[in-house]
């Protein structure tokens, strides 16, 4: 199902909504070195004055994978987070990203705890359980997501670790060489200037459900913060 125009229309009023107190505009263009491929993305995010983010993605890539090549709709997400200060240093955020694909739909209902010890400036801990549910699918229905952020931040240079590990409900369903379980790392580092945020990020990822080859994930951006 592609993303209705009344979930666009929505993100786009929220941008001028008097309540806004945070909003972002981000493009991240992605290359897979042992496939070839290439794709990017636009993404649009808000954060209100109650804590309420909401953002929206929109996919695409070339044909066959090439860069900027024919460009084609590769799908869209729209997600809404709620962040819930604990104290100083505890924080919660459930959120629920919706991820509309050409042959099917995904909920990914999540949850996500954040540290950020008062002892020590600038680092930030966090860990992240999340659910990716396929409705319209029986094997493929559902897969657990559990995610590990480390940060740390220098003046205006911010770096950061992200562990992820992924376990389907079901043993037919598989994630990578054969299996039902699989991993994905990545490294990130943004240095901001202003308004202006560009970005790099690398990542250990898996290329299919079958193979046990992997391959490096480079992606690039820019972010503008108003």
């Amino acid at each position: 199902m592609k993303l209705s125009k009344s979930a666009i229309a929505v993100v786009a009023a929220s941008f001028v909504s008097a309540n806004v107190t945070a909003a972002s505009l981000d493009f991240r263009h992605e290359y897979r070195g042992k496939t070839d491929q290439h794709s990017s993305r636009v993404k649009m995010g808000n954060t209100f004055e109650n804590n309420l983010s909401i953002d929206l993605e929109l996919k695409f890539k070339g044909a066959d994978g090439e860069f900027m090549k024919d460009l084609q709709n590769n799908g869209s997400e729209i997600g809404i987070n709620y962040k819930w200060a604990i104290n100083s240093e505890w924080a919660l955020q459930p959120g629920m990203p919706i991820e509309f694909g050409a042959s099917s739909d995904t909920y990914k209902p999540q949850l996500r705890v954040t540290y950020t010890p008062d002892a020590v400036d600038d680092l930030s801990l966090s860990a992240r359980y999340r659910l990716d549910v396929k409705p319209g699918e029986d094997e493929k229905k559902f897969r657990n997501r559990y995610t590990f952020n480390a940060g740390y931040k220098i003046e205006n240079l911010s770096l950061g670790i992200e562990l992820n590990y992924y376990k389907s409900h079901d043993s037919d369903y598989l994630l990578y060489d054969g299996k039902d379980t699989n991993y994905e790392n990545n490294l990130t580092a943004h240095y901001k200037m202003g308004n202006w945020t560009p970005w790099l990020e690398f990542g250990d990822v898996s290329i299919n459900e079958l193979s046990s080859t992997r391959e490096l994930r480079s992606r690039v951006g820019i972010r503008y913060s108003f």
